[in-house]
């Protein structure tokens, strides 16, 4: 083992991978450690020499609890059976190629109980005729706390907002007529700030990969008309004409109802935007070999040193703090429904955006 240790020690590769910021271990045939890099001693909460970690195992030199639960130390005990490192590291002992996955080791540190959550990848070498592990961690602790955090707060408001439409119905039924028009305006402005709060999160989880795809069968004229609808009443559409047009298909077609009515409303809102007072925005839907396409068309026209970014995540032509629309447009669309997102735009006629869907599931 210390023959194996001064192997890696005297790499010219060492010196390299003290710089890294990913933490990186590794480990022989035994799983012990033969070399470790500086960010993997920061996370082990260690301010010594790689020498001092060999023929520790990953585990044990992180101080993780579970390590010294069994006799057999890391690895060993009932709780290792549901660690990610472990599970990666027994992967990589059994099959070709990179395993990774995700860890959380509790420890007792500086007086306290501290919690690690770190990402592992983990895969098979060979050095110096031997056979070894090499695995690289990276720190998750802050994301982990922020995704903590987005549930909670996500949880808390829409509790708050349900609570402020409940008395909003209450209202409803309790006061005279001569309020229903005010009361009409908060209920409606409660039913928005519900709409983006759910619209934030639903963003939040696609971007992570964890939105899971509803299945609806739906009408493409009535959904159209039921956002233009919706938008006619935005601050956005003061003083502009938002009109359907009169060719637009009518025709049965399933995706996810609530994903596809975010689509389409980011669509309206973003022309409706930059559409001059007086102007009109035409909105329609036409239907192409087992596809439906929905299009929003206003006079405007797209900069050419805009067309290229687009659809970048914090890209946005009306300044800083904006640009999640039409990423979110092609996040959703393409990640999730099976569809497509672009645009034209010519002085001729315009800019047009589109979203193109599959007009069944399974297309």
């Amino acid at each position: 083992m210390k023959r194996q240790a001064s192997l890696f020690a005297a790499s010219p590769a060492a010196g390299v991978l003290d710089r890294l910021p990913l933490g990186v271990a590794v480990c022989n045939s035994a799983r012990q450690i033969v070399y470790s890099n500086e960010k993997f001693r920061e996370l082990a909460s260690l301010e010594c020499e790689s020498a001092l970690l060999v023929g520790k195992r990953l585990g044990e030199a992180l101080s993780c609890l579970g390590a010294g639960l069994e006799v057999g130390g890391c690895g060993t005990s009932e709780l290792c059976r549901s660690c990610g490192m472990a599970k990666a590291l027994l992967a990589s002992l059994t099959q070709p190629g990179m395993t990774h996955g995700e860890c959380s080791v509790a420890r007792q540190g500086n007086n306290k109980l501290e919690s690690l959550d770190f990402r592992i990848w983990i895969w098979a070498m060979a050095y110096g005729g031997e056979s070894f592990h090499a695995a690289i961690l990276t720190d998750i602790r802050a994301e982990k706390r922020l995704a903590l955090m987005e549930r909670i707060f996500y949880h808390d408001i829409l509790n708050m907002v349900s609570g402020m439409r409940g008395i909003c119905e209450l209202m409803r039924e309790e006061e005279e007529c001569a309020r229903n028009a005010e009361l009409e305006l908060l209920a409606f402005a409660a039913e928005r700030i519900n709409d983006l709060i759910l619209s934030q999160r639903d963003f939040s989880l696609a971007e992570h990969g964890e939105y899971d795809v509803a299945s609806n069968k739906m009408g493409t004229l009535s959904l159209l008309s039921d956002v233009t609808g919706l938008m006619r009443r935005e601050p956005s559409a003061r003083g502009k004409n938002l009109v359907i047009d009169g060719d637009s298909a009518d025709a049965f077609f399933i995706s996810d109802r609530k994903l596809v009515t975010r689509i389409l409303v980011n669509m309206q809102k973003n022309a409706l935007e930059a559409t001059k007072a007086g102007e009109t925005v035409t909105v329609g839907c036409d239907l192409d070999d087992g596809f439906v396409r929905f299009w929003v068309r206003n006079p405007g026209l797209v900069p050419d040193e805009a067309r290229p970014q687009i659809f970048r995540r914090a890209f946005s032509t009306k300044g800083a703090g904006r640009g999640l629309g039409t990423y979110g447009m092609k996040l959703f669309a393409e990640n999730y429904l099976n569809g497509k997102v672009g645009f034209t735009s010519d002085a001729a006629s315009g800019t047009l955006f589109f979203v193109r869907l599959p007009a069944t599931k399974d297309a």
